[in-house]
């Protein structure tokens, strides 16, 4: 005991408390000793049975997965979608939901789909619609995100002459769409799972932080296909995280690469949370894969 501590390996957190393992014990378990284990096969059914459900963009499957691998680990997870920068618009929809309100959905080639309303100026106006939704198809369908532009925003509505005016919510509601669709997408849940751990004490700003795509993105980092990543205590940043495990693997989806995993205490149960992650990963992948190309047959 005593040369596992000279060695780094063991801490004692205070005085009057005994040895524990410390961050690079932990790690040293982790990369040498740590057996290949894989879910159970009750495990594997509530998976299965969780995401059988899952249908529509790739924020639906990973809330899902997210929410299933929370409940099975007793951690929180997150998790991004798929992201491609060379990601094309697949396709946009229009659907009026009442009054001067009308719906614009756009979906891209990496699985995500976003939408927004536009109020117009007048009652729905069926042939503004399907003059939008010919525009839409023409100049946008099959384009980058990237290349939705202010510019060519512009363009096409200078090209519409007399009806451009009536269809700018419409191109501006687009544009927003298009927008979010080019930005991460993240999920966060299972976040009272903190409060009832060891994390209780930084669990707010755990979670506050957590909230927030762009700090999400950055804690998951870049990610690896079917590679599992694993950060313990100090080697995470900031410091109210320096007491979590974070676990994630990498997925691939229409061209690009989502990540999912979890935030639990250093102590977590490693042989079980690892396969849990890594093979829940697999299974958004192949989902929103499957996803994507029942829309493109649908198409």
């Amino acid at each position: 005991m005593a040369e596992l501590s000279e060695m780094g390996y063991l801490e004692q957190p205070h005085t009057s408390a005994g040895r524990i393992p410390s961050d690079k014990g932990l790690r040293y378990y982790v990369d040498r000793l740590l057996k290949s284990f894989s879910p159970s096969p009750s495990e594997i059914f509530r998976v299965l049975s969780a995401m059988d459900q899952s249908e529509g963009d790739a924020r639906r499957i990973l809330t899902s997965a997210c929410d299933i691998l929370a409940e099975l680990t007793g951690a929180a997870a997150v998790a991004a979608a798929p992201y491609a920068e060379n990601a094309v618009i697949k396709n946009v929809q229009v659907m009026p939901v009442g009054g001067k309100s009308v719906l614009v959905a756009v979906s891209t080639s990496s699985g995500v789909l976003k939408s927004r309303i536009a109020k117009l100026e007048q009652k729905t106006d069926y042939a503004l619609l399907e003059l939008f939704y010919n525009v839409a198809a023409a100049n946008f369908t099959g384009a980058a995100c990237g290349d939705v532009t202010k510019a060519r925003l512009q363009s096409v509505t200078a090209s519409l002459g007399a009806r451009a005016l009536d269809m700018a919510p419409l191109l501006a509601s687009l544009a927003e769409a298009v927008d979010e669709c080019a930005s991460p997408d993240t999920v966060f849940r299972g976040y009272t799972n903190l409060l009832a751990s060891p994390l209780r004490a930084d669990a707010p700003q755990i979670i506050e932080f957590a909230s927030r795509s762009d700090r999400i993105t950055a804690l998951l980092g870049a990610p690896e296909t079917d590679k599992v990543q694993l950060k313990i205590g100090r080697e995470n940043r900031p410091s109210f995280l320096q007491n979590t495990a974070i676990i994630t693997t990498g997925y691939s989806a229409g061209g690009g690469t989502g990540v999912i995993g979890v935030i639990a205490p250093t102590k977590t149960d490693y042989a079980h949370t690892i396969p849990l992650v890594k093979y829940v990963g697999t299974i958004v992948g192949n989902l929103i894969s499957d996803n994507l190309d029942a829309g493109e047959d649908n198409t």
